[in-house]
């Protein structure tokens, strides 16, 4: 499956683009509705969070899918200083609070999150669970 690689402006608009193409992307890998509600809604939490907490004014979102051995992984880059998600993923947040379950849900839904780079780049991998093959594409000249 060929990769796919684009940047966004750190924008809340861009979060909507951003989101669709990887969502297109899990789409051509053969995932299914279920799995592509569950994609949709982990990426844009992590898109989310980069335009919100680390986009710098309205820098660039990096955004990378690859799909192998029936595994997509979904990066998402930004340009900030990250922050301590060893702390957030602890659950240390106020019980009180009506924001922060981002990586909650992204947990939740993912088979794995990974964090790097201070929380700068969130990764999300989700395993394609059923027989589907991928739609073959081609690659322009």
């Amino acid at each position: 499956m060929v990769e796919y690689r684009a940047q966004f402006r750190g924008t809340p608009a861009s979060v909507r683009d951003a989101r669709n193409a990887i969502v297109d992307y899990a789409r051509l890998c053969g995932f299914d509705n279920g799995a592509i509600h569950e994609i949709a809604l982990a990426a844009g939490e992590a898109l989310a969070n980069a335009v919100e907490h680390g986009s710098k004014s309205f820098g660039l979102i990096h955004v990378r899918c690859n799909f192998e051995n029936d595994e997509l992984v979904v990066e998402v880059r930004d340009g900030g200083s990250g922050f301590d998600h060893q702390r957030v993923t602890a659950g240390s947040r106020d019980p009180d609070s009506v924001r922060g379950f981002g990586i909650s849900i992204m947990h939740a839904v993912m088979d794995r999150v990974q964090f790097e780079g201070n929380g700068a780049t969130v990764r999300l991998r989700k395993a394609r669970r059923h027989a589907a093959r991928p739609v073959a594409v081609r690659e322009k000249a």
